[in-house]
């Protein structure tokens, strides 16, 4: 595939519109743009199946949640969080922190999913914070 399709492609999904937005003009020019310069079918087939990943990998950044919370999943209660946060059970979570594969894939987090988790964790500090503060001053 020609590297300038590629590259419009990869502009393409960068200016998806975020959700709740409805500006798709960029995203549909730089896609137009790309298949213009396919020619052949073999080529839009290639470029519609490398569209296809580019939107994969943009749902689901490859990021090592596992490595990230090691030190402190002893002192989390991912139970809390799975149910607090996402509505889900701790399984659903734990399947998204190990990468276990749920229908064939292995599971991950989304990017909405990410935000979800990182906020929850800055919650929690928060709360924590505000209880060692209560224990100091009570002493």
């Amino acid at each position: 595939m020609k590297e300038e399709v590629k590259k419009l492609i990869d502009q393409t999904v960068a200016n998806l519109p975020t959700q709740g937005t409805n500006d798709w003009k960029v995203s549909d020019d730089c896609l137009a743009e790309a298949m213009k310069l396919t020619t052949t079918s073999e080529e839009k087939k290639e470029a519609g199946a490398y569209f296809i990943q580019a939107l994969k990998n943009r749902r689901k950044p490859k990021v090592d949640i596992k490595r990230i919370l090691e030190d402190m999943t002893p002192a989390l209660s991912l139970s809390y969080i799975a149910k607090q946060y996402f509505g889900k059970d701790k399984s659903w979570l734990y399947q998204r922190i190990n990468n276990s594969i749920v229908n064939g894939q292995p599971a991950a987090f989304t990017r909405t999913e990410l935000k979800i988790l990182a906020d929850s964790l800055g919650d929690l500090s928060n709360r924590l914070s505000a209880l060692s503060d209560v224990i100091h001053r009570s002493l």
